[in-house]
This record gives C-alpha cells, sequence and structure tokens, in this order.
C-alpha cells in the first residue's frame, strides 16, 4: 500500500481520514504541531500510524513529513473565527502553508494531493432556487475564517496548476458526526443544545456532512486516477429550529429555546460582545461573522462527488444522533 502523508491529523476531518487509511492498510504518516502535546496524540498513537511532529508554516519541517511519501492529505489549517491579528493567526496558515505544503510535496516527487477546503469557499448566500457547485467561489467573504478557505484555495490551486501537480480538492459543508478530541464550530453548540445552554432559536440555517463520510470522499478522491479538480461533500440542510427539534426527539429530556433571536439582536449582542473583548481578549459574535453565516441561505451540491467517485453519504440524522452521543461521552 501507498505511503501517505495527513496533516493535521488531530483534528476532526484529520482524525477520520488518519483512521480510514489506516483501517484500509495505507502506511499513514501523521502530522501534528505539538508531538509531545498528548491530548493530541493519544488518540493518533491508538491507531498504529507513525506521528510526527511538522507545522504547515514552517517549510523545513515539511522536508522531513514528505519524505518518502506516495500521497498527501493536506488536511492542517486554522479552524477559528476570530483572532488577535486574524491575517496571521488565521488566514496566513491557509494561504501560505496550504502553498508550503505543497511545494514540500512538489520537492519530494509526491504523487497526488488531496487538499481539504470547505464549501464557505463555494459561497454562504443564495436562495432556495440557487444551489452551489464547485464553478461557484466565494469573493464576497468578509470573516477571516471564511476569507482563509477561500484564498487558501485559491492559491494551492494556482500552485498546482502552474508546476502541474496532481491535485483533487475536496470541500466539506459542516462537518459532524464522532471523532473530535476537541469542538469546533460545528460541533460545539451540539453541547450548548444538551446543556440547555442556548440564549434562543439563532437566524442560522445549516448544511452538514459526517467526518467519516468526508474521510471517504478523501480516499475516493485518492484512489481514483480520474478524479479532478473540486469535490463539494454536503448531506443535509436545517434550519436551526429544525435542528433543535430533531435533537429533542433523540434526547426528549431536554429542553430546547422557543424564542427567536433577529439579526438586530445579535448585532447589539455583537456590540456588546465587542466590549466585553476590551476586558477578556476574547470574541464570540463578531459583526463579519454575522455577515457571512447568520441570516443566510445557502445549499450545496454533491452531484459530482456522487457521480465521478460514486461518494454515498449515510443518513444524516444517523450522524446527528452518533454526534450527540459522541458529546455526551468525551465531553
Amino acid at each position: 500500500m501507498d505511503n501517505v502523508l495527513v496533516t493535521g491529523a488531530n483534528g476532526h476531518v484529520g482524525y477520520n481520514i488518519t483512521k480510514l487509511l489506516a483501517d484500509r492498510g495505507y502506511n499513514v504518516r501523521a502530522s501534528i504541531r505539538d508531538i509531545h502535546n498528548t491530548d493530541k496524540t493519544n488518540h493518533l498513537n491508538e491507531l498504529g500510524v507513525q506521528v510526527i511532529e511538522a507545522d504547515i508554516m514552517n517549510p523545513e519541517s515539511l522536508k522531513n513529513a514528505v519524505d518518502g511519501m506516495d500521497g498527501v492529505f493536506q488536511v492542517a489549517a486554522v479552524f477559528k473565527t476570530w483572532a488577535q491579528n486574524p491575517q496571521k493567526e488565521i488566514i496566513e496558515p491557509s494561504v501560505i502553508g496550504g502553498v508550503n505544503v505543497l511545494k514540500a510535496a512538489k520537492a519530494a516527487g509526491v504523487k497526488k494531493i488531496v487538499f481539504t477546503s470547505g464549501n464557505v469557499a463555494m459561497g454562504s448566500d443564495s436562495s432556495p432556487e440557487r444551489i452551489f457547485t464547485e464553478d461557484d467561489w466565494n469573493d464576497t467573504a468578509i470573516s477571516p475564517y471564511v476569507v482563509a478557505k477561500t484564498q487558501g484555495e485559491k492559491k494551492a490551486w494556482e500552485y498546482a496548476e502552474q508546476n502541474n501537480l496532481d491535485m483533487v480538492c475536496i470541500n466539506p459543508s459542516a462537518v459532524i458526526g464522532p471523532g473530535f478530541y476537541r469542538h469546533t464550530g460545528s460541533t460545539e453548540f451540539f453541547e450548548a443544545i444538551l446543556n440547555d445552554k442556548l440564549p434562543g432559536i439563532f437566524p442560522l440555517n445549516l448544511n452538514f456532512v459526517d467526518a467519516r463520510d468526508v474521510a471517504v470522499a478523501h480516499l475516493l478522491a485518492y484512489e481514483n486516477k480520474d478524479a479532478k479538480g473540486r469535490y463539494l461533500v454536503s448531506n443535509g440542510f436545517f434550519t436551526f429550529a429544525d435542528l433543535l427539534q430533531l435533537i429533542k426527539g433523540f434526547e426528549p429530556g431536554i429542553t430546547i429555546p422557543d424564542k427567536q433571536i433577529s439579526l438586530s439582536q445579535l448585532k447589539v449582542f455583537s456590540f456588546i460582545d465587542w466590549c466585553s473583548s476590551l476586558f477578556t481578549g476574547k470574541r464570540k459574535l463578531t459583526k463579519e461573522m454575522i455577515n457571512d453565516t447568520l441570516g443566510k441561505y445557502a445549499t450545496f451540491s454533491s452531484q459530482k462527488a456522487r457521480e465521478e467517485l460514486g461518494w454515498e453519504p449515510m443518513d444524516i440524522r444517523r450522524s446527528i444522533r452518533d454526534t450527540i452521543t459522541w458529546v455526551k461521552r468525551h465531553f
């Protein structure tokens, strides 16, 4: 079997890709930024893979990571929506770090690269009649995370095409499902729902996909010699209110809010959050986040992944139920 590197292997998507590859018999090298942090290594060590330290912002460390590899799964990225210096802390790791991995892969003669991006690189606001596909790009984003995903993927394609690299990109929607050991923005509100900590029903529409299905899409793209371009993988559209009702059906004992929160209220909360940040140095809700994600309607087509890769995701209700079970066991 091929020797393959998975960057960002301790994250939600990275771990599930690493596990799937190991289960399928690949010789897996899993890279993380801090090999001495047992919280980031224990679950990887249990898979029996080679765990190494590498930082996508450190080209020298990447040389060792890609040495001897047939394939690279570039998953590493920063998953946060706010930082004191968003350019340095959020955007550059995706834009510069992603290209650093490609440069190292090219120098090492890697045969194929599967690059992880996101559906936010396609868009975040349309209409029920307008479905986003792989032909779309999100050129109106202003929040750092969405900008990072969009610009990071664009720069990766630019480098790959200029250097004739065999690269395929997987663009998942909000990733849920088991196999995460720290929350992401896509999973943390499940804990809030279970613990009755939601202030109300947000004006939020959600497109989900299970991390296990995302891993399968990466593997299919890697193994398919004819795979090319971008592949959107999404499976299930929910309003926030509908999601709450579904979770209530799985967990009858929880209390879910019945009060709607308006966009105008969220803008007030954002201002209060900004005032609080002057003392705490942290933000939970910015105007950029509101602009890019709340009160928006967007759906995404996975037709290309289904037809060209044979990708068939699981029932999304199972994924939501498994996410709840995972949160109750680990958080």
